[in-house]
């Protein structure tokens, strides 16, 4: 039986500029232009605190997740995430519309955006999910745990399957009228767009050195 042949080893010098030439030789995959959308608005973000890097990128490194969604991800996180836009780039298609209902089709279309009947349930339940790991991971700690007022994170025999305990605080949909200006009609209040959480924090008490004379 005939033996493939080894892999051949390249010498890169760094894994940044080399390695971008190296594959966009190889495989024209490696001249991403850094001066577009999608690498500018990410760096907005990371320099005026918006979004930590550390805490945004640390899917890549989990052993949670598994690969195919780390490249879902990657994907669309650099507007390459597949879909009717560019069908009809790639001459594949002569319609930018989603297939599955009448707007048109778009990564964020994808994450969050059809109104097919299925694909919103689909989307709500993962909406809930995520918050219910946050809920989670705020209920951990001791010092915001107990400041959720309010929550509308999905019915409370979806949280009970998450094994989440919901403080009696946090047991109301609406948030309290007394985050609301006074002159706040009630009405408003019950009809306004409702937060995922809504936490209230104490204020620390000033306290005044006494002077020893």
């Amino acid at each position: 039986m005939a033996h493939s042949p080894p892999p051949k080893l390249w010498y890169l010098p760094n894994h940044r500029d080399a390695l971008q030439a190296h594959m966009h030789l190889l495989h024209k995959l490696g001249n991403a232009k850094t001066e577009l959308n999608y690498h500018a608005y990410y760096q907005t973000l990371i320099k005026d605190g918006t979004a930590n890097g550390a805490i945004s990128n640390a899917y890549l490194t989990s052993s949670d997740v598994p690969l195919k969604t780390k490249c879902i991800i990657m994907k669309y996180r650099t507007g390459t995430l597949y879909n009717q836009k560019h069908a009809v780039l790639f001459k594949l298609s002569t319609s930018q519309t989603c297939p599955l209902c009448p707007q048109v089709d778009s990564a964020l279309h994808i994450l969050s955006g059809c109104q097919h009947t299925q694909i919103r349930n689909m989307i709500t339940e993962r909406h809930n999910l995520a918050c219910c790991m946050i809920f989670k991971a705020i209920s951990r700690t001791d010092s915001l745990g107990s400041c959720v007022v309010s929550k509308d994170i999905g019915s409370n025999e979806r949280i009970t399957m998450q094994n989440l305990q919901i403080p009696e605080t946090a047991e109301s949909r609406i948030v309290p009228k007394c985050l609301f200006p006074p002159r706040f009609s009630d009405k408003d209040r019950f009809t306004s767009s409702r937060p995922d959480f809504v936490l209230v924090t104490p204020i620390a008490a000033k306290t005044q050195n006494n002077k020893l004379i």
